[in-house]
């Protein structure tokens, strides 16, 4: 299981939970605008945010964060988390292509400590000794291989942030070691914080 921490806090575990400033961050900001910054669809008062390779209805009106195919089915706290700092903030700028840590973003290092340590030893435990299956965990949420580390795969956290994932085989003498990347203009779409959150709700899909 992933080191998501927010999402094992009983009191921070769904997107019902979310607190009301967030979501008048969105009602405050106009809806198309929103989704033409993020790459949604906005019809009938609700977006629809592709994440993941996974489609979310987010209706502000009715502060309800829905699967679009399965409306029966909670929604994670981070991943409201993610979903409504992006409708808020995003800039709507595309991706340069360029992968850093998220440590090398501006406060990144002093942020991504401690409590917001990246969950990169879950990924290393899973997949250490079976590569293969990160790439098709990827490929099964949207994403793809890269040329990169032991194995590496990219994946589209929302549709103009992409996310990465570095991955060095465990052998006689090493143990498996993960990176993380994300595109080096993440900061246009996210803070800090909905970056730690989207990077988390990455590796519990991947490792699920």
């Amino acid at each position: 299981m992933s080191r998501t921490r927010t999402d094992a806090n009983d009191l921070f575990r769904w997107a019902d939970q979310l607190p009301m400033p967030l979501w008048d961050d969105v009602k405050a900001r106009p809806a198309e605008q929103a989704a033409e910054a993020i790459g949604a669809r906005f019809a009938d008062g609700a977006f629809e945010v592709p994440m993941l390779g996974r489609t979310y209805r987010v209706d502000p009106g009715m502060r309800r964060i829905l699967w679009a195919d399965r409306p029966d089915h909670r929604v994670s706290y981070q991943t409201g988390v993610v979903l409504l700092t992006a409708l808020a903030k995003s800039l709507g700028v595309p991706p340069s292509g360029r992968m850093v840590t998220p440590q090398e973003l501006q406060g990144g290092l002093l942020f991504f400590t401690g409590a917001h340590s990246l969950a990169l030893e879950p990924l290393a435990k899973r997949f250490g000794y079976d590569p293969q299956a990160m790439v098709a965990a990827a490929v099964a949420m949207g994403g793809e291989a890269i040329p990169g580390a032991d194995c590496a795969v990219r994946l589209p956290g929302l549709p103009c942030l992409p996310l990465y994932v570095l991955l060095w085989q465990a052998d006689e003498e090493f143990n498996a070691r993960a990176v993380i990347g994300i595109d080096d203009r993440a900061l246009f779409h996210l803070d800090l914080a909905g970056i730690f959150a989207l990077t988390n709700v990455m590796v519990a899909r991947l490792t699920r």
